[in-house]
Order: C-alpha cells, then structure tokens, then sequence
C-alpha cells in the first residue's frame, strides 16, 4: 500500500507539482446509525477544530506558489464544510470561498440508492464488512459499480481542478477508501489500515498548460493527527 506523509505530499507540490487531497473530515461525534442523511447536521469537535487547523498549518508548507493557486471545495455536510474552513486558516487562507458539492457527500458517485446503503450498514458492525465487499468484488446492492464511480469522480476532481495547483476536497472516508481501492493504492484493507481523520487520498498530477490532466500516482496520506476511525461519544463533544 503507498502511503505519503504531509511532509511528501507538500515537497511534490513545492517543487513545481500539482496534486488533488481528498482529506476526511476532522473529528466529529457519533452518527446515529438510523439517520439516512448519514449525519448531515453532526459538527466536528474542538479537537477536530485543532487539528483540522494544523494539517493547514502543516500543508502552508506546499510553499508560497502553491498557495497562490490553491483551490478548496466541500461536501455539503457541516463536518466537512467546517474541516475545509479550519484547513484554510491554518494555511493562511482564511474566509475563502469554498463550494460545496453533493456528489462529493450524500450524492457520491459511488451510491446510487441510499436506502440501500443505509441497509447495508446496519446494524453498525456492517459497515467495514460491506465496504471491503464493495472495494473487494467491485459492486454492491445500493453502490454504483466502483470502477465506473471512480473514473466518473476522478474526471469531476480534473474538473474541479482547472488551473489551480492544488486542489483541497473535504469529504469522507469510504470515499477516499474506495477511490484509493479501485485505484490500486489501498491494497491492505481492514479496519486498521482504514483512513483516520483527516488522512487523506492525493492524486499527484501531470499535464496542464493546454495538455488535459492525468494521474501520475495515488496514495494515501497519513496525516498523524488523530487515530480515530469512528466517531466520539456525543456526551463527550
């Protein structure tokens, strides 16, 4: 499995790169597991404040060039609207426009009935279980065949990418998983290995300048900066 650290990802940047960051989003509470908007509404903590805040900090590194020409966008969900927003402060950025799209939240291209998802993951003990199914066999009832769903968000990213040399997207972890999953890049899959918060998928680029984009290389990106997979207690947020 290829795995980066921040330190990698902003040197391939800094020295004239360009790259897409699918970062999970920060620290949040638990999702009650009936809620079909898979916790639209569900804040990050102020630890996930903290911390989303200083992968900014750390990614400020990317350089001044970079940062000229960075880009971020969103799910619409608030724990990732909010980890974005505390992304871009810490690199200096702060009070950015940063859109938020469906596809990259409730409207994944990865689901195509979210009834159906919400079946599969329930009851909660499901969830890693039909997720590595999903990334194992390639399809899944409620899932949008994962080769196809890959290529049509990987076209969106270039899409969303246009000139900048960066580009910043806050959504969720099966995301990143399974993105990194169908390309390859997330080959030893269990409930250890599975992205933290703010761990991220980078998407290294080349082309641009009148060529179309492409991949040059997937990983995923530790961030260390939290070892959480699920989400706090409520009482405790």
């Amino acid at each position: 499995m290829d795995c980066d650290s921040v330190a990698g990802f902003c040197s391939a940047v800094r020295g004239g790169g360009r790259a897409i960051l699918l970062v999970r989003h920060a620290e949040r509470g638990k999702i009650d597991p009936k809620d079909p908007t898979f916790g639209d509404s569900l804040p990050i903590t102020e630890e996930g404040r903290r911390t989303a805040r200083r992968l900014g900090e750390m990614l400020a590194d990317c350089g001044a060039d970079a940062l000229e020409s960075v880009r971020f966008i969103s799910s619409p969900l608030l724990r990732t609207r909010m980890t974005a927003a505390e992304i871009a402060a810490g690199m200096g950025l702060g009070g950015r426009d940063i859109p938020a799209y469906g596809c990259l939240g409730n409207e994944s291209f990865y689901y195509n009935d979210t009834s159906k998802v919400l079946e599969a993951f329930t009851p909660p003990e499901n969830f890693f279980p039909a997720c590595f199914r999903y990334m194992d066999e390639g399809s899944l009832d409620g899932f949008n065949p994962l080769a196809e769903a890959t290529d049509a968000m990987e076209k969106w990213l270039f899409e969303q990418t246009g000139n900048a040399r960066v580009l910043i997207a806050a959504t969720h972890d099966l995301y990143i998983a399974a993105f990194l999953a169908a390309r390859n890049a997330y080959t030893e899959r269990s409930r250890e290995t599975w992205p933290r918060f703010l761990d991220a998928a980078a998407i290294y680029l080349e082309g641009g300048s009148g060529q179309p984009l492409r991949a040059a290389r997937y990983a995923l990106v530790r961030t260390g900066l939290s070892d959480r997979i699920t989400g706090i207690p409520s009482a405790a947020v």
